[in-house]
C-alpha cells in the first residue's frame, strides 16, 4: 500500500475491552490507533448516548430501551463506568471518530453534539439508514457523511449505482465485499472506510489503500 490508511478501533479496542466504553476508546488511542468508531442514539431527553443495541442489557448493568429512558436513568456499563455520552468521547484526542447513527431519527442530536464540541473536522458520520445520512448532510454540508452497507447489500451494488451517489459522500462497505470486487471500489479509495475485520492486517492484500480501516484490534 502506498498511502497508509487511518486505523480506527471498532467500538474502541473491542477485542480487549468492553465495546463502546471510555476504557475501550482510551485503549484504542494507547495502542496507537488513530481513533475509533462508535454507535450513538438519543435518550428520551435528547442526550446523544453511546450504545450499539436498542436495549441496554448486553453491555450495561440493567436493561431497557435507551430511547425510552432519560439520561439520568441510564445504568452503568458492565465494567462499572457510566454509559458514555458522545460529548464526553469527543474530548478524547482522536484524529478521527466515526460516529455511526443507530436507528432513526437521531442525526439532529448527533450533529448538534459534534458542532457544540467544534469537532466537525475530526468526525465521520455514517448510518445503515440512507435517510439519516442525507438529512444530516443537507443540514450541514461541511459534515463528512457515509453510507453503511451490510455484506450482502455491498455485494449487490453495481458500478452505475456507486457512480450515481453524491461525490462528497463516503462509502462504508465491509472488507469481505471489497475483497470480492476490488475493481468496483478502487475508484473510491480516498473515501472508503472499511469494516468487518479483526485486525488491519486483513486488508493488506487489497490492491489499493482505503482511507480508513475499522478493526476490533491491532
Amino acid at each position: 500500500m502506498s498511502k497508509q490508511p487511518l486505523v480506527l478501533g471498532h467500538r474502541g479496542l473491542s477485542s480487549k475491552h468492553l465495546e463502546n466504553s471510555m476504557e475501550a476508546f482510551r485503549a484504542a488511542l494507547a495502542a496507537g490507533m488513530d481513533g475509533f468508531e462508535l454507535d450513538v442514539q438519543p435518550t428520551r431527553d435528547g442526550v446523544c448516548a453511546v450504545l450499539h443495541d436498542e436495549d441496554l442489557a448486553r453491555t450495561a448493568q440493567g436493561s431497557g430501551l435507551l430511547r425510552k429512558m432519560r439520561s439520568a436513568e441510564l445504568p452503568p456499563l458492565k465494567n462499572g463506568e457510566p454509559l458514555p455520552r458522545l460529548a464526553d468521547v469527543l474530548e478524547l484526542p482522536a484524529k478521527l471518530i466515526n460516529v455511526e447513527l443507530k436507528g432513526e431519527p437521531g442525526w439532529q442530536q448527533a450533529l448538534a453534539t459534534v458542532e457544540a464540541a467544534e469537532a466537525l473536522d475530526r468526525v465521520l458520520f455514517s448510518s445503515f439508514e440512507p435517510s439519516e445520512v442525507l438529512q444530516l448532510w443537507a443540514a450541514c454540508e461541511t459534515a463528512r457523511c457515509g453510507f453503511l452497507w451490510e455484506t450482502d447489500e455491498a455485494m449487490d451494488l453495481t458500478a452505475e449505482e456507486l457512480a450515481d451517489l453524491p461525490g462528497a459522500l463516503w462509502f462504508h462497505p465491509p472488507l469481505k465485499a471489497v475483497k470480492a470486487k476490488p475493481d468496483l471500489w478502487a475508484p473510491y479509495a480516498d473515501r472508503l472506510a472499511l469494516w468487518g475485520m479483526k485486525t488491519p492486517a486483513e486488508a493488506q492484500a487489497l490492491p489499493f489503500a482505503p482511507a480508513v480501516l475499522i478493526a476490533d484490534g491491532v
